[in-house]
């Protein structure tokens, strides 16, 4: 029963998009606390022209998600994660094309 559970495609996309939110959570309470989370940290990372990499940087924990429900053999969580994964990838590369590239100095 709790095989069924956890391969589950919803699953995979509900925890493939919160678990790279959690890393961004956890690089602001590490590196920048003293900021506010919402408009100060995501201004701070827009003017800076990082926030793409950092969100590329947040989705390595999806990677280490993958394998583990790949080596359980749950290929439609597995299904879901990727599927996150490329949801991100699109928001990464319109952040890179249109948001950082058009605040040129």
């Amino acid at each position: 029963m709790e095989r069924t559970k956890l391969n589950n495609f919803i699953l995979g996309i509900v925890a493939g998009l919160i678990l790279p939110l959690l890393s961004l959570l956890g690089y602001w309470l590490w590196s920048f606390k003293f900021l506010n989370f919402i408009p100060q940290f995501f201004n701070f990372l827009l003017l800076g022209k990082v926030l793409s990499a950092v969100l590329s940087l947040c989705l390595i924990p999806n990677l280490g998600m993958f394998f583990l429900f790949i080596n359980k053999e749950y290929y439609k969580t597995t299904r879901g994660i990727i599927l996150s994964t490329l949801v991100y990838g699109f928001i990464i590369v319109a952040l890179k094309t249109w948001v950082e590239h058009s605040w040129s100095d």
